[in-house]
């Protein structure tokens, strides 16, 4: 056998043994996304409940929570989300903020009818525009 077959070998080798373990190795987290934390301020953070989802009890993940990091239950992504009606308004003006912090994620988060849009520094849930398509009416 030469030497550059044997090297080849030794790689194709080499990589066919350490690739599973590298796999099997990886740190998986367990089933289900974490809730959606709206920003607070906090006088005090807690100590963290946990680093990852498996030091947390039965199918509880480890998540953001207020204040710090706890063991919280999964949402459940299968579920609908609520769809608030009417439109997003028209964003104008630019964030002057360097890291804008959401305040809600989809219109579920939002109270009240209002709607979670994208807004200059980040999506906040504000008041819908109304939707001016309505049957029999021309344009």
């Amino acid at each position: 056998m030469k030497s550059s077959s044997l090297i080849v070998f030794l790689v194709i080798f080499a990589f066919g043994f350490l690739m599973p373990w590298a796999v099997e190795g990886a740190p998986k987290g367990k089933p289900g996304v974490c809730p959606f934390v709206r920003p607070v301020l906090c006088f005090a953070y807690e100590p963290p409940e946990c680093q990852s989802d498996w030091e947390c009890p039965e199918r509880k993940k480890c998540c953001q929570g207020l204040c710090g990091i706890k063991c919280t239950d999964p949402v459940d992504t299968s579920k609908p989300v609520k769809v608030t009606p009417g439109k997003c308004p028209v964003v104008t003006g630019r964030c002057e903020r360097r890291n804008p912090v959401d305040d809600c994620q989809n219109d579920s988060h939002c109270l009240n009818g209002f709607k979670c849009c994208s807004g200059p520094c980040g999506n906040s849930c504000v008041l819908p525009v109304k939707d001016s398509t309505f049957p029999g009416q021309k344009h």
